[in-house]
């Protein structure tokens, strides 16, 4: 029961910020573009040095594990399943598709999964692992067509710079190669580094909240088909593959199923109400489809700690 009620905990903590972004955004207190500047805050400065901050302070041992390799998996292939769907069936360009895709993938890792591991299992290790998976994997994937998407389109030289100046994998690689090196960050540096770091969690959230009672800067209701189909496969699809990858695949113990399904039903990532911010594809998926997954997790996860052993 302490762990159910830990659930509620962490998602409380999310809410109130949310709610007190709804609020900024319906008082207009920060002016007509709050959501784009704190969008572009989270983007180029906060969220690259909380990445940096978490990677550099982990092992190698902690990020290659069984719960990488399963979340690692279940992610990629609810990204696959979504894209094909976006772009076979229901006919969306590659922005749009790489955003749906993302939002029916990509964990909240960040704000949510760290005090959620934290208050549940004890530790941040595997959500640790999975923020390394996400950045240094699926997010240059996704940018990769975003970029490609750009009307005219870069030159491939161009598309790759444009990856490598991302802030966001910019400061994934750095992380890695300080934690490989086991290179820690001391004094000013890492002082400097965390104070920018605590910029990425209340940006992203402050903005997501925005975005839902803004009066000037309102986005349209997303696609309701759209918007179903990307929720089941972040709400339903996923966790069924981490369980199912974990018990059978890899005859993972009752503890690790139990933390990977866990992870898997962590809803979508705040982050990505930034990159469709930041790259204008699919604003309104990409806030929709967050608020209702957030929503749809409280019982969701606690039903998966309720009823699985571990």
């Amino acid at each position: 029961m302490s762990c159910v009620l830990a659930v509620f905990e962490a998602f409380a903590v999310i809410g109130v910020v949310v709610g007190v972004g709804a609020i900024v955004g319906r008082t207009e207190v920060l002016g007509e573009n709050a959501r784009m500047v704190l969008n572009r805050v989270a983007f180029h400065i906060g969220v690259p040095a909380l990445l940096l901050l978490n990677l550099s302070e982990a092992t190698l041992e902690q990020i290659f594990s069984l719960e990488l390799a399963v979340s690692a998996l279940a992610a990629l292939l609810a990204f696959a399943v979504c894209f094909a769907v976006f772009t076979l069936v229901r006919r969306r360009n590659g922005g749009d598709s790489t955003i749906a895709s993302w939002t029916g993938s990509y964990v909240n890792a960040g704000n949510l999964g760290i005090p959620l591991s934290a208050y549940v299992f004890g530790n941040t290790t595997a959500i640790s692992a999975i923020i390394l998976f996400q950045c240094v994997v699926m997010a240059p994937i996704g940018i990769a067509v975003l970029n490609s998407a750009v009307d005219p389109r870069p030159s491939p030289w161009r598309q790759v710079l444009a990856l490598i100046v991302n802030p966001i994998i910019a400061a994934s690689v750095v992380g890695v190669v300080l934690a490989a090196t086991s290179v820690q960050l001391s004094g000013p540096v890492a002082d400097s580094v965390r104070l920018l770091a605590d910029l990425a969690i209340p940006t992203v959230l402050l903005a997501f909240g925005i975005s839902l009672s803004s009066r000037t800067d309102a986005l349209p209701r997303a696609d309701r088909g759209d918007l179903a189909i990307v929720v089941v496969s972040k709400m339903v699809l996923m966790p069924m593959l981490a369980y199912a990858i974990a018990r059978w695949g890899f005859g993972a113990s009752p503890s690790q199923v139990l933390l990977v399904t866990v992870l898997a039903a962590l809803p979508s990532a705040q982050n990505i109400n930034a990159y469709a911010g930041v790259y204008r594809c699919n604003e309104s998926l990409a806030r929709d489809a967050t608020l209702v997954s957030t929503v749809a997790a409280v019982p969701i996860i606690a039903a998966i700690v309720a009823l699985l052993p571990g």
